[in-house]
């Protein structure tokens, strides 16, 4: 038994050693060229793998991703409940202005629909809420995207404490709207 469980703990150790040989390759390679033109036997000869690897672990290179972009933010959520540190909404910019780098190379590649996608998966509606708060999730998750999205095309001027800060006026968000009712009425 005790073999048996050293051999899957190894197995699993070099797994996902191949999983971040694929995703260092990756982003490498997106750096330098479009997405479109990367091909599988590229991506597996720049991480020093197998075809068979990047199959047994993908499907795609999109899923490549979608996994770094939910592992970070698991690891961005079991930190920040395990700080206990408080403000959320400032851990959330923070954590994503750690990863612009990353964020991007994703949207140069024309990729930003999967980090739409990581947000809603974290946080957005679900089929088993009530509605109402299903409804509300959807336009959080809406909201935060679409700060981020416009965060990530300026280039990320502010800080993630600015950020925060406009994000948690959101009654400028209702004088924004009267003033655009009102010169819709004119």
């Amino acid at each position: 038994m005790e073999v048996f469980c050293y051999i899957m703990n190894k197995n699993v150790i070099a797994n996902n050693i191949v999983k971040e040989s694929l995703t260092d390759a990756l982003f490498t390679l997106m750096s330098k060229k479009e997405f479109n033109d990367i091909t599988i036997t590229e991506l597996s000869k720049k991480a020093g793998v197998s075809r068979l690897s990047f199959y047994r672990n993908y499907t795609s290179k999109e899923e490549i991703i979608v996994k770094y972009l939910n592992d970070k933010a698991n690891q961005w959520w079991e930190k920040q409940i395990s700080d206990r540190s408080g403000d959320v909404i400032l851990g959330m910019f923070n954590h994503f202005y750690s990863e612009r780098d990353k964020l991007a190379i994703i949207y140069k590649a024309g990729l930003s629909h999967l980090l739409y996608q990581n947000i809603i998966d974290c946080s957005g509606p679900s089929k088993d809420l009530e509605n109402k708060v299903a409804y509300t999730n959807g336009w959080v998750s809406g909201g935060i995207f679409g700060f981020v999205d416009e965060w990530i095309k300026r280039g990320f001027k502010e800080s993630p404490k600015e950020l925060a800060t406009i994000f948690k006026n959101r009654k400028d968000y209702y004088t924004n709207m009267d003033m655009i009712e009102k010169s819709y009425l004119k």
